[in-house]
């Protein structure tokens, strides 16, 4: 009796798993991508509230004039007191743009009291399509639409 047993795998069934693992892995990473991005650009806008709240703060408390200035050229917005001192800057994320066209403000300035100077609509363009950030008279409370 003369048994012979292959206890193997043939190069088809290891390519057709191959294959399947790829496209799982592909699918997988380009919906992880996708979540990461949606995640900074969600993150970028909170900062920017919060450091329109932070000015704010900070404007009350040192009695002092101080404002957000936004720079569409190089992609980034700076805190400022003055021309010559900068509280300190933030960069936009990859794949973000101000639209200075679209907006209403480009420097956003808080009083010695908290009050906003100049009230209006800062626009973004985002990989997720336009986003703007509204700045309400008063006391200023910034919101995202």
């Amino acid at each position: 009796m003369n048994v012979h047993k292959n206890g193997g795998f043939t190069i088809l069934e290891m390519l057709v798993v191959l294959f399947l693992v790829m496209s799982l892995t592909a699918i997988v990473s380009k919906f992880s991508l996708k979540i990461a991005e949606t995640k900074e650009l969600e993150r970028f806008l909170t900062q920017l509230q919060l450091d329109i709240q932070y000015i704010q703060t900070y404007s009350m408390s040192q009695r002092q004039y101080i404002a957000l200035k936004m720079e569409g050229s190089t992609n980034r917005y700076t805190i400022q007191k003055d021309i010559y001192t900068h509280l300190y800057e933030r960069s936009f994320p990859k794949g973000v743009e101000f639209l200075p066209a679209e907006s209403s403000i480009q420097t956003l300035v808080y009083n010695y009291s908290g009050n906003v100077m100049t009230a209006g609509t800062m626009a973004f363009k985002t990989p997720q399509g336009k986003k703007k950030v509204i700045i309400t008279l008063g006391r200023g409370r910034a919101r995202i639409e």
